[in-house]
């Protein structure tokens, strides 16, 4: 079976190479996520996840991909990080408080 070389990363939709998609577990693996509850994204939109929430959060508010993309808190990021270049890497900055 041959698996696709290009694929969309889950949240910003953006098309990368299968290898540069990082493995995200909605419901963190710390809280009781298993294999079943990992989506592959782009390192900025998984940096961004990871930059916004405690894994807390996550577990508690955001533990599906569908309910990730609803969150309130990413809604700029998505739609400005959607119009990049999928080449083009911008480090997060880092939040003053996680949610």
């Amino acid at each position: 079976m041959n698996r696709p070389t290009t694929l969309p990363c889950c949240l910003c939709e953006r098309i990368f190479d299968r290898r540069s998609l990082t493995q995200h577990h909605c419901l963190p693996k710390s809280k009781g996520g298993t294999i079943d509850d990992v989506e592959l994204l782009c390192s900025s939109c998984h940096g961004m996840v990871h930059a916004t929430y405690t894994n807390k959060t996550l577990a508690a508010m955001y533990p599906t991909l569908a309910k990730l993309k609803e969150a309130p808190e990413l809604e700029k990021f998505l739609k400005w990080v959607r119009k990049q270049p999928a080449t083009r890497k911008t480090p997060n900055k880092p939040r003053k408080r996680k949610i």
